[in-house]
């Protein structure tokens, strides 16, 4: 009876629910979510094709009504300039097409896990794109638009849509930070008793809840688990299997906060690229590219968001693509491959009360106060922290900002963390020239 009415609810969500919520806040969803499906029919002749259209396109669009473009005169992607953070956080307004106002446009905060924040800017209806393509991703896991849905974000005001969205969607939403091993039993507990769950967010996160899960002997009815915002590690994976079962769909999915998924991984252990979406270059330590197979830094550019062209975007991070010889012969997919996108464990705060924060329980916080150009937390000892950070002169800063941080933080953390700040004028990289956020010098448990 269950299972006929889970089938019933994901039919009429699709086909009137959702309808109806597109006509009324002016949305293109599905319209969206048909496209992406349709793409993933195309050959890989059809796709490379269509890529290389879109990047046509949008090189000669961003030349005639983006300000920062208007000097390049040829139609070659690599006679355009890498395009930084800091550019990006400092010419915004240059990188911003003339064709649109920059008021009407939503704005996109960027996770700051580099620990520069920047923003992006994009229409309504691109967001909707994204927001297609991300519940496309999911599908791959099995999900169904209607399922129950177990999901971990920082956005805790949630606002009347994403209230509307939550319960039309079956979708228990939990912060993704600051959990103590209380909060995720009860969590456990919340969905235990569930049908066909699939649990969506942070890799780091979800293996708090796995451990948990182990810990206490709750197991909920989880079909597929759909990673996002950090990297899922061996260690996760198997952490997440032994929760929840072998079994589990487990999609690992590659994005970032400025308006770009560019990754996701499917039947294989390896990330298709949306190639009608982006454009991915791999590159060394001078710019120049790699071969494939081998490992270059990541310069992305966005083949549909005309209202802020990034182009050559470097994000920090670290990939291989996948050598053509090498692609298996009967992939489900012809999207392009990457074979990995390299990252380091993810390090996180722990407290005396068992509290575990990850990168996203800070960039959370601080992501809001355009005044702190750059942030480290640094800890050595479980009692304290110190977050060292450089001021962006451009904005008014005082020490109302970081009271007002730190309290919440002692919210976080129910107050057992002394949170000492200090300001410097340079945060060096590590070795591979990434910036690093948390800096734990704890002696491993």
């Amino acid at each position: 009876m269950k299972k006929d009415f889970m089938s019933f609810y994901n039919t009429v969500l699709k086909s009137l629910i959702l309808p109806i919520g597109d006509r009324f806040f002016g949305g293109t969803y599905l319209k969206h979510l048909k496209s992406w499906q349709k793409l993933d029919t195309k050959s890989e002749f059809e796709l490379k094709e269509i890529q290389q259209q879109n990047l046509k396109e949008i090189l000669l669009y961003a030349k005639t009504h983006v300000p920062y473009y208007k000097n390049i005169s040829t139609d070659s992607l690599s006679d355009f300039p890498i395009l930084t953070k800091s550019i990006l956080r400092d010419l915004k307004t240059d990188l911003i097409s003339s064709e649109f106002d920059i008021t009407t446009l939503d704005k996109h905060h960027s996770s700051g896990s580099s620990g520069v924040q920047s923003f992006t800017y994009m229409t309504k209806d691109h967001t909707f794109y994204l927001r297609a393509l991300q519940t496309h991703w999911w599908q791959w896991s099995g999900y169904k638009m209607g399922d129950n849905l177990l999901q971990f974000g920082i956005s805790q005001k949630r606002s009347f849509l994403k209230k509307l969205k939550d319960i039309f969607y079956r979708c228990t939403y939990v912060k993704a930070f600051g959990l103590s091993e209380e909060e995720l039993k009860l969590t456990l507990l919340k969905v235990s008793k569930k049908k066909r769950l699939f649990i969506a967010g942070y890799p780091s996160v979800i293996n708090q809840l796995a451990k948990a899960s182990i810990d206490s002997g709750i197991t909920p009815n989880v079909i597929g688990v759909i990673c996002f915002g950090d990297k899922l590690f061996d260690s996760y994976k198997a952490t997440i299997r032994q929760a929840f079962g072998n079994n589990i769909n487990l999609v690992d999915t590659y994005g970032c906060a400025e308006g770009l998924l560019m990754a996701c991984k499917s039947d294989l252990d390896f990330y298709y690229v949306m190639s009608p979406h982006v454009y991915l270059e791999l590159v060394d330590d001078a710019g120049n590219p790699v071969e494939d197979g081998e490992m270059g830094h990541v310069l992305v550019t966005c083949l549909t968001n005309k209202a802020m062209p990034l182009i050559r975007y470097k994000l920090g991070d670290l990939a291989i693509k996948l050598p053509k010889e090498k692609h298996p012969k009967n992939q489900l997919l012809n999207y392009p491959l990457l074979q990995k996108v390299v990252g380091r464990e993810t390090d996180v705060i722990k407290t005396t009360k068992g509290i575990t924060l990850n990168i996203h329980s800070f960039t959370g916080v601080l992501e809001y106060y355009q005044a702190i150009k750059q942030y480290k937390i640094i800890q050595n000892d479980l009692e304290s922290i110190t977050i060292v950070y450089i001021v962006d002169t451009k904005y008014e800063f005082d020490n109302v900002i970081l009271n007002d941080i730190k309290s919440k933080l002692d919210i976080l953390t129910n107050h057992c963390l002394t949170i000492v700040f200090k300001e410097v004028n340079k945060i060096s990289p590590t070795k591979s020239g990434k910036p690093q956020i948390i800096e734990s010098n704890l002696k491993p448990s």
